[in-house]
């Protein structure tokens, strides 16, 4: 698979974009049917209940003949990592327990020796993700003072992180988590809109923590967002598309669950988004989500209508959720519930959520994100919205 699977297959897919998607959004699923409060409770269960003995969350293992091209052991260890930061983020942001804050801290001596992934070979970077969220978890973990390492511990290594972050940054100034061009160092290939904003929001973080951040850095990766940012609002999949911007990916459609996360980056870093257009980004989602969720769970990344895929759906949501707490209380009541709702769709009987069965990490991610975005919404408006 390359950067957004292959050329032939994005021609195939364009034939699809143009035609509309079955309006899978109008049902709320049985287990979806829940309070917000209780969406919590069971969320943080279900990550206590399916905690590795060493503190993180997911598995190398998958029960289907398909998977995303992975190499083992550095690319695994990269989705483990990752996965980890987002259960720890998504416990800390939910109402505590007894057993989810020893969860907590055995999760947290697990991401203080384990966040830091190296690239497992030339073209495969998903250890990006890892020190993004990685940074974020260990920069919450500093602001909080949570238990589970000690501080100079978790300060070295989120340092460590922040400094190994620029490495990775490509020449047009963003990052991304493929090089199928040189697989030089630092990377060759093309950003990725959403990447790059991964790691600015990761960064602004770490900046707020008391982490040194530089501001070459954190200014190139606005530079490339920015370059990505269209005049409806939606966002280039990645800079090597700008000269096919109305490919499916880069149209509203196919681009609501990613642009959350860039207006964020780019919000909170000076690129010019307001607090309006936070609130514009999660309208298209409400606007957009029956091509959002036509992608959910698909086995096949960018098989559906626009070129969505599955794993955009609770990243949007969670980083909506985000957006979310920058938007004005009258504009929250009105936008939480697209957020809200959209994200009980993705919930398991079992109490956790999931929209891509990616080796054994869909569960834990998905209920990472899921967590970080309900445990924003403001128990007032979360006891008014029913599904």
């Amino acid at each position: 698979m390359n950067r957004l699977l292959a050329p032939l297959l994005l021609a195939a897919a364009a034939g699809a974009a143009a035609q509309e998607a079955p309006n899978l959004a109008v049902e709320m699923p049985p287990a979806g049917r829940v309070p917000v409060a209780q969406a919590l409770s069971e969320g943080v269960s279900f990550l206590v209940k399916h905690q590795n003995a060493d503190g993180s969350w997911g598995s190398y293992t998958t029960g289907r003949d398909y998977e995303v091209m992975a190499s083992v052991p550095g690319s695994l260890m990269a989705f483990k990592a990752a996965s980890s930061a987002l259960c720890w983020m998504g416990l800390a942001r939910a109402p505590r327990t007894p057993e989810s804050e020893k969860a907590m801290e055995r999760s947290l001596g697990w991401l203080v020796k384990h966040a830091r992934v190296k690239r497992a070979n030339p073209v495969e970077m998903y250890n990006i993700w890892a020190l993004a969220y990685g940074l974020r978890a260990l920069s919450l973990a500093l602001r909080t003072q949570a238990p589970g390492a000690p501080e100079e511990e978790v300060r070295r290594e989120a340092e460590a992180i922040v400094r190994m972050l620029p490495r990775y940054q490509v020449p047009d100034g963003g990052w991304t988590y493929y090089d199928f061009d040189v697989g030089s160092m630092p990377p060759s290939d093309s950003s990725m809109s959403f990447t790059s904003a991964t790691v600015l929001i990761a960064l602004h973080e770490a900046k707020e923590a008391g982490l040194p951040v530089p501001d070459e850095v954190v200014k190139k990766g606005v530079v490339s967002v920015r370059r990505c940012r269209k005049k409806d609002g939606s966002y280039l999949y990645g800079d090597y598309l700008k000269y096919v911007p109305r490919m499916g990916v880069n149209q509203p459609k196919g681009s609501s669950m990613r642009t959350p996360a860039c207006d964020l980056a780019l919000h909170l870093n000076g690129g010019g988004v307001t607090v309006e257009d936070l609130g514009k980004g999660i309208e298209n989602i409400g606007e957009n989500h029956r091509f959002a969720i036509a992608g959910l769970r698909r086995p096949i990344p960018h098989e559906s209508w626009y070129q969505v895929s599955g794993y955009f759906y609770l990243y949007g949501h969670m980083y909506a959720g985000m957006a979310l707490e920058r938007v004005p209380p009258g504009e929250q009541r009105r936008l939480w519930p697209i957020v809200v709702r959209g994200i009980l769709k993705a919930r398991e009987p079992d109490g956790s959520f999931w929209d891509y069965p990616i080796y054994g990490f869909g569960k834990a991610y998905g209920t990472g994100y899921a967590l970080m975005a309900l445990a924003r919404c403001p128990e007032e408006i979360a006891a008014g919205i029913r599904p």
